[in-house]
C-alpha cells in the first residue's frame, strides 16, 4: 500500500494519525516492517497493531473491489 492510500483510509475511517496503533500499522502496511518491530518502535500493544492492520487491510480490499482495482 502506498503512503497516500494509507493516509486516505485513515481519514475516511476517522482514525487518529498520531496514535501508536496507527503509526505502527503504517509502518507495517506502507513500509513493510513486521508487526513485532512496529510494536517495539511505537510502543503500541500487539493486539492494537494486529487489529489496526486488519481493519485497514480489509478497508483497502473493500475499496479496491468497489472501484474494480487490482491489488498493487
Amino acid at each position: 500500500m502506498k503512503g497516500e492510500q494509507y493516509d486516505a483510509l485513515v481519514k475516511l475511517m476517522r482514525g487518529d494519525v498520531e496514535s501508536a496503533g496507527n503509526r505502527a500499522a503504517r509502518r507495517v502496511l506502507v513500509d513493510g516492517v513486521v508487526q513485532a518491530d512496529a510494536v517495539r518502535e511505537t510502543g503500541a500493544s500487539r493486539s492494537t497493531v494486529s487489529i489496526t492492520v486488519r481493519r485497514y487491510t480489509e478497508a483497502d480490499e473493500l475499496m479496491r473491489r468497489v472501484y474494480g482495482q487490482e491489488n498493487d
